[in-house]
Order: structure tokens, then C-alpha cells, then sequence
């Protein structure tokens, strides 16, 4: 009997499909990934050269494109296409704006083959703008989470601030992985209104970073334990507090 699964697989891979989620988040003022992977029919090897192009879905204006002229002005140096081109389509975009929010669709076009416009796999992004407020003299545990396509390369990460650092790596699908530095310090109150920047360097010189303000409390102020998690396929912030008789119970 036939492989019926062989054979649904094999038409899959000769068609024109994209894998992009739906929505992805990211941090304002910080870079973010859209991850993405795309087929195309190709049974006689016929495929050679690839131009990928990342387009609005309202009034098709270009957001990425390998001729930075035929890209529009306010995403010029701002965005950049990950991994092969021949299978990925993973675009990342740096300086995330609040009006950066698509929808935005994948086209490629194949020299000499075909093109196609995967207008069906839209992708929108939630831009997210994170306040933290932390007590004083308390733990703080801060996160800073980036998406490479480089394993033999992984980024290095650079904190404003001194404490202890904790590196993370996560392979992923579709080649990618995640790197997630963690820095826990003391806080104080000279670190009321003081920006935390994590800056990402990327192999080849990219330098992406995010800022952030910490608002500090007064210690006579106690409040009880504070988790909150913002998560973004590019960042990543989670603090963690506990005041003192929570901490001396727990003993």
C-alpha cells in the first residue's frame, strides 16, 4: 500500500506555503523578529537566485527590500532579512515604533522562475511599553532576551548596570535560537529615575539595545510580592521582589 503521509508531505513541499505567526510583541524602542519560513514548487532545481520583500498589506509600501531605495524612508536601516533567503523569510526590525504594528506580508520573487505574495500570512506586532517600580533594598532580577540565527556566533550582552550575570541559550525551530542574559542586583535609592540598558552585539557589529527607567520606592513602603513578565520574541524583562518580612518567613 502507498505512503499516504509520504505523499501529503511531498505535496506540501511543492507548493507555495509560508509558516509566520499571526502576532508577535516586542519593546518599544527595541529590536524585534519576526520569525518566518516559506516553500515553493521546484521540482526540476530550477530556483537560483531569491529576492525576498517584506510589504505593508495596506497600500503595499515596502518595508524590506535588498535595494534600500526601493524601501520607504521610515524603514531605511531598519530592517533586515535573516538566514538564507532561499527558505527564510525571518525579517528583523530594529528602533521598534509605536506605528511599526503592520499588518505586513512576505513576497518572493525567484529570477528567471516565479514570484509569489503570501498576502494570507499576515503578521501584526504589538508594540509594548514597559514601567517597572521596584522597592528599595530589595532583589531585582531583570531579563534581556534576543532571537539569532547564528549558533556558531551567539550575541554578547552588555548591562548598564553592575551585578551578577546569568547567560541562557534555547535552540529553536527553523534555525533559530534564543539567548537570555539575566542581571540580579540590590537596588537602592540612587537607582530611582536611573535607566537600565541591555545592549546585544550581534556578530558582525550590531549593536540593538532597549532602555529602561526604574521607578524606586522608599523602603518604608512595603508592598507585598511583585512579579510582572513583558515577553517579546526580542526581549524579555521580568522583576522579582520580595520585602523584608516576606523574605525573613520564608527563611
Amino acid at each position: 500500500c502507498c505512503n499516504r503521509t509520504g505523499i501529503l508531505t511531498q505535496i506540501a513541499e511543492l507548493s507555495w506555503t509560508a509558516d509566520v505567526p499571526s502576532e508577535v510583541k516586542g519593546l518599544l524602542g527595541s529590536c524585534v523578529v519576526i520569525p518566518c519560513s516559506y516553500n515553493y514548487p521546484d521540482p526540476q532545481g530550477k530556483a537560483k537566485s531569491f529576492t525576498g520583500i517584506w510589504l505593508t498589506t495596506e497600500g503595499d509600501r515596502v518595508i524590506y527590500h535588498p535595494t534600500e531605495s526601493k524601501i520607504v524612508k521610515q524603514y531605511q536601516s531598519q530592517t533586515k532579512l535573516l538566514g538564507d533567503a532561499s527558505k527564510n523569510c525571518s525579517l528583523m526590525i530594529e528602533k521598534l515604533q509605536q506605528d511599526d504594528r503592520g499588518p505586513f506580508y512576505f513576497r518572493i520573487e525567484i529570477e528567471g522562475y516565479d514570484r509569489a505574495s503570501y498576502r494570507n500570512n499576515k503578521v501584526s506586532i504589538s508594540v509594548m511599553v514597559l514601567i517597572f517600580e521596584v522597592n528599595e533594598d530589595e532583589n531585582v532580577s531583570v531579563s534581556c532576551s534576543v532571537f539569532h540565527s547564528c549558533p556558531t556566533y551567539p550575541p554578547d550582552f552588555h548591562w548598564s548596570h553592575s551585578g551578577e550575570q546569568h547567560l541562557q541559550t534555547q535552540k529553536l525551530q527553523n534555525g533559530q535560537c534564543k539567548a537570555t542574559s539575566t542581571l540580579t542586583f540590590h537596588s537602592n535609592h540612587t537607582d530611582h529615575n536611573r535607566p537600565l540598558q541591555c545592549t546585544v552585539t550581534y556578530h558582525g557589529g550590531k549593536h540593538p539595545e532597549t532602555s529602561k527607567t526604574f521607578k524606586v520606592k522608599c523602603k518604608c513602603d512595603v508592598i507585598s510580592t511583585f512579579d510582572d513578565s513583558r515577553k517579546s520574541l526580542t526581549g524579555e524583562v521580568k522583576l522579582n521582589a520580595m520585602n523584608k518580612e516576606q523574605r525573613n518567613l520564608s527563611k
